[in-house]
């Protein structure tokens, strides 16, 4: 890799370099298309860049794109779909971010080293010529991407400095880079300039960093990621409420490791889904505030819950209690407050963050199905089914494959004597869902009357009666006593339970 000399250059970018060498400017392929390129891969956007002045940039990309955006203009950037590329053209510049501040001072630069020097690592500071595809590596990233190394351009400090989000930046690229056959990891000296300066990222728009995380969270190395974050004191900037999880002890029975270590593993094993991946990460962080040690006395057996495991007396008999079983209460309601919160700091959309943390809060469901001492009734399935599924309007948020998907992942977390009793019952269940709905969408059975048909029949006009008698109809097809199409029935329970209940009393 470090003997490449030249790229080739798609059709559509080499005319579009012949067409400001024309105009007498430079034009160079930099970034991640040329990083990714080099590593054998394909990158879905393109960065250049060039000497040309913003207006210029526009005056030559306007007869030759598809598509112009100018929104990034005052900081020299011009962007384009050029045969079916998108295309993002930008003046040779440094960029400054002062403490405090979360815009940068944009200077536009002169030269193509002027331009690569102020980039973050080495590996991203390697050039290509648009035209000939002729490769320009002056702080030899080409050497660094065949061994796997993250390092920065020049000093780490300044580096830094310059865009403090590049200490995220540092941790996605050894996360999302690394493969079993090559591993990157970051230089001594960067990552001691990231663990002492983490709280620069309060200068960063929570956009930036949400997106920066979000990457990291769908990689396939996002426990290596998650790690990193933890250990070089990123975490606290990103989601604080998660630096809780580390070192805190679990029942052994059904969890081997802490909830930091098992949060990791259950992030690791649920699918590269955004909602399902953000889903694990924040199972479980409920559960350090809601931690309590059930206590009994060795005298009388009594038992006590206690915020610590030390010793204690017996309230009824005066005898010494010691810990014998770790517990975490409503930890499923706690954390998905915790997530919502968290997710609104990081500004996601509303829909993200009612779908993870409407996951969160039924992620205990399937281990009420393996724990209960009698199985489930098929109505007590299609309630589970209904329960789980959550929707806006015509799109579907969350629904009982998400849940049994991250109840999956949460059994490979499981202590190893415990998962194979976990696995069963999470087959069992599986299958009940799957032919319950067979049979039905049970997600969307509704009453069979609508409102029109209530207002009709009881000769009523609009009002809260209608949600209740639609309420009580919708429960009774879920539970299956009554048919989704059964209208004559419907009326018959309608008038029995709007008489036996008085809702038209004032």
């Amino acid at each position: 890799m470090a003997d490449v000399k030249k790229l080739e250059v798609p059709g559509p970018l080499s005319r579009l370099g012949e067409a400001f060498r024309g105009a007498g400017h430079d034009l160079y392929l930099v970034g991640g298309y040329v990083r990714d390129s080099l590593l054998g891969g394909a990158h879905p956007d393109i960065d250049a860049t060039t000497d040309a002045r913003p207006g210029e940039i526009k005056r030559l990309l306007g007869p030759r794109a598809e598509h112009l955006w100018s929104v990034g203009e005052r900081f020299g950037t011009i962007g384009a779909r050029v045969g079916g590329y998108a295309v993002e053209v930008t003046t040779y510049r440094t960029d400054l971010y002062t403490e405090g501040s979360r815009h940068p001072e944009v200077r536009f630069g002169e030269s193509l080293e002027e331009d690569l020097a102020r980039r973050d690592f080495t590996i991203n500071a390697v050039a290509a010529d648009a035209l000939s595809g002729e490769i320009l590596d002056p702080f030899e990233g080409r050497r660094d991407l065949e061994t796997g190394v993250i390092r920065p351009v020049g000093d780490p400090l300044e580096r830094m400095r310059d865009d403090p989000l590049r200490m995220l930046r540092a941790v996605r690229f050894e996360t999302t880079l690394s493969t079993q056959e090559r591993p990157f990891a970051m230089t001594p000296d960067l990552e001691e300039a990231i663990r002492d300066n983490g709280h620069w990222l309060q200068s960063i728009s929570a956009e930036r960093i949400r997106d920066e995380f979000e990457k990291i969270l769908i990689s396939e190395n996002v426990a290596s990621g998650l790690r990193t974050l933890v250990r070089l004191g990123l975490m606290p900037y990103i989601v604080p409420e998660f630096m809780e999880t580390v070192d805190v002890e679990q029942e052994a029975e059904f969890h081997h490791k802490d909830v930091f270590e098992h949060t990791l593993i259950v992030v690791s094993s649920v699918e590269a889904d955004p909602i399902l991946r953000k889903a694990a990460f924040f199972h479980d962080i409920g559960k350090p505030r809601t931690l309590v040690y059930e206590h009994r006395c060795t005298y009388c057996g009594a038992k006590s819950t206690h915020k610590t495991p030390e010793e204690g007396e017996c309230e009824i008999c005066g005898g010494r209690t010691v810990p014998k079983k770790i517990h975490f209460y409503g930890h499923e309601n706690v954390g998905a407050a915790i997530a919502r919160r968290a997710m609104q700091r990081l500004t996601y959309p509303k829909d993200d963050v009612d779908a993870v943390s409407h996951l969160v809060a039924n992620h205990m469901r399937p281990m009420s199905y393996a724990t209960g001492r009698d199985p489930w009734s098929d109505s007590a399935v299609r309630r589970f089914i209904r329960d789980t599924y959550l929707a806006r309007g015509d799109r579907e948020l969350a629904n009982v494959d998400m849940l049994l998907k991250l109840a999956r992942a949460d059994i490979t977390g499981s202590a190893p004597r415990r998962r194979h009793i976990a696995e069963e019952s999470w087959k069992s269940l599986k299958g009940r869902v799957d032919e319950i709905r067979a049979e039905d969408a049970v997600e969307k059975l509704e009453s069979p009357l609508s409102g029109n048909d209530l207002m009709q029949r009881f000769g009523r006009g609009p009002g809260r009666w209608i949600k209740v008698l639609k309420d009580y109809l919708q429960n009774e097809v879920v539970e299956g006593r009554l048919h989704k199409d059964d209208k004559e029935r419907a009326h018959e329970l309608a008038e029995a339970y709007a008489s036996e209940h008085d809702i038209f009393e004032e």
